[in-house]
């Protein structure tokens, strides 16, 4: 084992020769298991210094200056380990978890303040559409199982022969082949097949009430690019709408789409918009050049599903 160890020290030095040691992160593009990465040289009092090579600049950074983050969170990791609380060190590594376990991810009350605002309204929105696509927490299968099982008994006795160590390899190997095989099943999802390519809308739920009703049959938006571009043209669309909670309340689909004139649709559809006058002196607010000349985007919709 110890011979290993050091070959395997000789083979990164050598892999990262020609950055002479450099004792800060350098961004270097590994050819043999095409990936950027970065690299650094870190110098210990133990004899083991060498090159440590990160995926996150991140993860570099918090060697090199001795600080680092930590964001606290539960996640039912198996029967005997429900609610079970950890951390992580990144905010990757906490999406991964997430990932991993979309149902009985939490972030508890007073952990809260781990996690900035926009990191907090990141998570909802994500574990929302996780779950609205019927993703579930990772467990190991059955087979899965088996094959640990006759690990563990083989490690329970008291005195491991050679035979038992070729088993070991053995079932090793076969239980990596399963779990790899397992995650490529739960990484096929019907639901993400159906709505991969729906937009997401994020309204306030009155308004896709509405919409949902059929008492409002369009959206309009306004994009100032529009007066320097004549030749945009609009693309038909379906949406996923979303209030202000990211719930996903229903699927609506683009029928017909034109660019007109804003005068031109306050005299004739914006008339029976509800709160239109309101609308109307927000785009003048936040765009101050905006007149009633400007182009907008006029889609006709209808719905395809409620949830």
């Amino acid at each position: 084992m110890q011979l290993k160890w050091k070959f395997q020290i000789y083979k990164t030095n050598r892999r990262y020769r020609k950055l002479n040691k450099c004792n800060l992160p350098f961004g270097f593009y590994n050819k043999r298991k095409e990936k950027y990465e970065w690299v650094s040289y870190l110098r210990r009092f133990d004899n083991t210094s060498g090159y440590e090579n990160n995926t996150l600049l991140m993860d570099a950074l918090e060697n090199i200056c001795k600080v680092g983050l930590t964001y606290h969170y539960t996640i039912n990791k198996d029967k005997n380990r429900e609610n079970y609380q950890s951390h992580s060190h990144n905010f990757d590594s906490v999406l991964s978890e997430l990932y991993n376990y979309p149902e009985s991810f939490c972030i508890p009350k007073e952990y809260k303040d781990n996690y900035s605002k926009q990191e907090l309204n990141f998570i909802e929105e994500m574990q929302k559409y996780l779950l609205f696509i019927g993703l579930k927490d990772w467990k190991n299968s059955e087979r899965f199982n088996l094959v640990v099982e006759k690990l563990e008994k083989i490690f329970s006795k008291e005195k491991i022969f050679l035979k038992d160590k070729i088993k070991i390899a053995y079932l090793d190997k076969k239980a990596q082949k399963i779990n790899y095989s397992d995650k490529l099943i739960r990484c096929h999802n019907e639901r993400q097949a159906k709505y991969q390519n729906y937009s997401h809308l994020i309204m306030t739920k009155e308004k896709i009430e509405d919409i949902l009703e059929n008492r409002q049959n369009f959206l309009i938006y306004y994009l100032p690019f529009l007066n320097n571009d004549k030749n945009y043209s609009t693309i038909k669309n379906k949406y996923l709408l979303k209030d202000e909670d990211y719930n996903i309340l229903g699927s609506i689909e683009v029928i017909d789409n034109k660019i007109i004139k804003f005068k031109d649709f306050e005299k004739t559809i914006g008339k029976s918009m509800k709160n239109f006058s309101n609308y109307k002196k927000d785009l003048k607010k936040l765009y101050k050049d905006f007149n009633e000349d400007n182009l907008i985007i006029y889609e006709k919709i209808k719905v395809l599903e409620k949830f």
